[in-house]
């Protein structure tokens, strides 16, 4: 179940993005104050080769969590295809950033960078060895998805 909606930023062309942050999972969908939360995003490739090497960042009450800030996932998204990226699991309150008083938690995800990538497969002393190639960043980024939870 997805639990955002595609808050797109304006794209330069008309054309539809060939990589799309189609939204994001937190579970579970309703958790109280110091609750471990999973955080999958959902990525959709439109493009005519694979996609990869992706950078997010996520926010919590306006509160970028830093892990993000070098991070990048080094997953391969086929064309036409869409997949989950499992991001970082987050507690919805820890020192330094109590619960929220109004227990409302609005979590943003942005995908803010990634590339196309050529894959290949080489024989390499008997075995099958995948070659990745980066080919260039994809145009249309950033990309914003958010929800509001309602801690209980």
């Amino acid at each position: 179940m997805a639990l955002s909606v595609l808050g797109q930023l304006p794209v330069a062309s008309e054309e539809a993005p060939e990589v799309v942050l189609a939204g994001f999972e937190v579970a579970p969908a309703a958790p109280g104050p110091e609750t471990l939360c999973r955080l999958v995003a959902t990525v959709e490739n439109n493009g005519d080769r694979a996609v990869y090497s992706f950078g997010f960042d996520v926010e919590l009450n306006g509160r970028a969590l830093p892990v993000y800030e070098q991070q990048l996932f080094l997953q391969v998204i086929e064309p036409g295809e869409s997949e989950e990226v499992a991001l970082y699991n987050f507690w919805t309150s820890e020192q330094g950033r109590p619960a929220p008083a109004d227990g409302k938690l609005e979590v943003v995800v942005r995908l803010r960078a990634a590339r196309w990538v050529d894959v290949t497969e080489i024989e390499e002393d008997g075995e099958t060895v995948e070659v990745w190639t980066p080919v260039g960043d994809v145009a249309g980024l950033p990309q914003a998805a958010s929800r509001t939870l309602q801690l209980k």
